[in-house]
């Protein structure tokens, strides 16, 4: 059949305007990601296969629009190969924000991250549900509830560890020194993350146990340190094991209140290259004879304080800190969700890369039974006390 010169005139132009549609969705996407510079060529077959999806896809019922932008965004921060990089669903922001302004939530009481390809749990809060049951720093999780973590998003796995207090959760665990995976069953539970707590070992010498840094840890710290300023405390042990970090600003503010004020703290680098380097802005609330417990379970703002206080001369004592020197942002979504991902590295004050290596302590003791009575030695040496012999 032959067709006439006006039908393809018309096809053309049909033609012409569908992918003038398509590149203008592909702008104004772009446009309303706040970045004029993607490249609509590149992203355009992207919203043809949603397209193609929605329009020939023979099990239709199946496609739910949210659930696809979802995967969607978790498959590029997968592709992003950040370790700390995942998405939050609505619920998972608001816990997530709550989490590090007031320091509560429901889950297992650990905090993960995808470490050489494994999910590996960073730390335990002090006293949690998976605390009590036995997780501990470095384990890698190899199931949950049967599933294989392999290739699972971060974001995927954490929500699969949170949930409803009282439901169970068991987890398939690989120990360094353990022949066999270990099976551990943990009830969930509300978190309360306690923030700061003190306890006086004798008329001279405290604990200080800071178990993570969120909204209220700074003035905590401060009001502690001065009360045993006042109660004439002569040596102090700050306990950051299995700290994971938490606000950066926080972590910063709670190390200058150990130093000198204007003393450089951290080194922050940008994508592009550019360094800027942060000072102490406060006055120092604490000058008296220090020493610092950290173990694997030591990360992010607790190794920049253990760092800079071992640059500064006071003693460390225990394991070698887990080795996160990197900063990562909440940024929220239009869909009352967020992502997290990474958006700078950091320096300590004098300007050593942390990142992958962690902090060695000078005084090493890995027997957590231990620790803190290697610690209490130290600091009776330092305020003129009688050490114990430790086997």
């Amino acid at each position: 059949m032959k067709l006439s010169k006006r039908f393809w005139t018309i096809l053309v132009l049909i033609l012409a305007v569908g992918l003038m549609v398509s590149f203008a969705l592909v702008r104004i996407w772009a446009i309303s990601l706040g970045e004029e510079s993607l490249d609509a060529g590149t992203w355009k077959p992207f919203l043809e296969t949603v397209q193609l999806l929605k329009e020939r896809f023979f099990f239709s019922e199946r496609l739910e629009e949210q659930k696809l932008m979802e995967e969607a965004i978790r498959g590029l921060l997968r592709a992003t190969q950040d370790p700390y990089a995942r998405y939050l669903d609505a619920e998972d922001f608001k816990i997530e924000m709550s989490d590090q302004v007031e320091g509560q939530f429901s889950g297992l009481g650990i905090l993960v991250a995808i470490k050489d390809g494994k999910l590996t749990v960073i730390s335990p809060y002090v006293d949690s549900p998976a605390y009590a049951a036995g997780v501990r720093a470095g384990d890698v999780i190899l199931e949950i509830d049967g599933e294989p973590t392999a290739g699972m998003a971060l974001g995927d796995a954490v929500k699969k560890l949170r949930g409803p207090r009282g439901t169970q959760v068991t987890l398939t665990i690989e120990r360094e020194g353990e022949p066999e995976p270990l099976h551990i069953t943990v009830t969930r539970d509300v978190i309360v993350i306690k923030s700061v707590e003190v306890e006086k070992l004798d008329d001279q010498i405290a604990v200080l146990r800071i178990f993570e840094f969120h909204g209220k840890t700074f003035e905590q710290v401060r009001k502690a340190l001065s009360e045993l300023n006042h109660d004439d405390i002569q040596g102090l042990i700050v306990d950051l094991r299995n700290n994971p970090g938490g606000l950066l600003q926080t972590a910063m503010f709670t190390t200058g209140l150990f130093l000198p004020q204007d003393v450089p703290l951290l080194i922050v680098e940008s994508r592009e290259g550019a360094r800027h380097t942060l000072k102490n802005p406060i006055s120092p609330e604490w000058d008296k004879p220090t020493v610092v417990l950290i173990n694997k379970g030591t990360a992010s703002g607790a190794e920049i304080m253990a760092g800079n206080l071992k640059n500064a001369g006071i003693l460390l004592v225990g394991e070698q800190s887990f080795g996160k020197g990197v900063i990562q942002e909440i940024f929220p979504l239009s869909n009352g969700g967020g992502v997290i991902f990474t958006v700078s590295k950091y320096y300590l004050g004098d300007g050593s890369d942390i990142d992958g290596k962690g902090i060695v302590p000078q005084v090493e003791e890995k027997d957590e039974k231990l620790q803190l009575e290697r610690a209490l030695n130290e600091v009776k040496k330092l305020v003129g006390e009688p050490v114990e012999v430790l086997e």
